[in-house]
């Protein structure tokens, strides 16, 4: 099979609605002193980078506030499916290529944490004989990480279907996501670990923690002299089981134009990867 690829993205929900706020406030400005249309504009220099992207198979995007899945749909048509999961405000998407991936058999969404809004969505799919899960979410800081893991694991064991899919040898296993994780702690040789009461799976990414660190900072975009440094961080990331092989994972060369004013896409960059399944 030729291999597929995947894309993870944050795009910035108050970037959609050109609105200055949240982490991503100096980032907001930045594009309404660009662009006469401010966020929006920005917004669509995302758009038309993903149009010149290969012909994407699979997206997670995190921060969805407005249509922007019609519009990814525009640019890649293969994509001819998608669905949401919304935790008051927040919402993630998962838009997939039919032909690929299959139909969908069910769907999950929950909140990750408790005092947060973390959306977590959760896909079941076939294609023929061959079983997928899908997962996109937005994880919380580090520090309630544990307990948002704990969440997952209680749905795959709680429910009948979904820890039915967990446990079959043959299931394909993607998670894209924004992980918040500066500190690098999930890699090739530290894989995000999901359990049931019968099963345990490992998910990673092919590169090591030094590898990450030097090829996977996606977050964030600021301005200078800002508290926080201009994309020093890690924490995007498309992970796989052991019946996917990874070939790549990294940032597409579009998004990572020089100059700080030529990076107005989101405040996150996103991560590509191309997949054998």
């Amino acid at each position: 099979m030729r291999p597929v690829q995947v894309l993870s993205y944050n795009m910035s929900w108050a970037t959609q609605i050109n609105k200055v706020a949240g982490s991503e406030s100096d980032f907001v400005e930045a594009c309404q002193l660009t662009y006469k249309k401010g966020g929006i504009a920005c917004i669509e220099n995302a758009i038309n980078n993903i149009s010149q992207l290969p012909e994407l198979s699979l997206i997670g995007i995190q921060e969805v506030n407005s249509e922007i899945e019609k519009k990814i749909q525009e640019v890649q048509p293969t994509l001819l499916k998608f669905e949401r999961a919304q935790i008051n405000l927040a919402i993630v998407s998962i838009l997939w290529n039919p032909l690929i991936f299959g139909n969908l058999i069910k769907k999950y969404s929950f909140n990750l944490v408790k005092d947060d809004d973390r959306p977590c969505l959760i896909l079941l799919l076939k294609k023929d004989s061959v079983p997928f899960i899908l997962i996109n979410l937005h994880m919380p800081h580090r520090r309630h990480h544990k307990e948002a893991i704990d969440r997952i694991n209680f749905e795959l064991d709680n429910d009948k279907e979904l820890n039915k899919f967990f446990n079959m040898k043959n299931v394909k296993i993607i998670i894209m996501g924004d992980f918040n994780d500066p500190q690098t702690t999930i890699h090739f040789n530290n894989p995000l670990i999901l359990k049931s009461k019968s099963n345990t799976i490992k998910l990673k990414h092919k590169k090591s923690r030094k590898q990450a660190r030097q090829t996977l900072k996606s977050c964030c975009w600021h301005k200078k002299n800002h508290k926080y440094k201009y994309f020093s961080n890690t924490g995007d990331y498309i992970l796989v089981n052991k019946n996917i092989k990874q070939k790549y994972i990294k940032i597409p060369s579009i998004f990572k134009k020089k100059g700080i004013y030529n990076r107005l896409a989101s405040d996150h960059m996103p991560v590509l990867s191309s997949l054998i399944l």
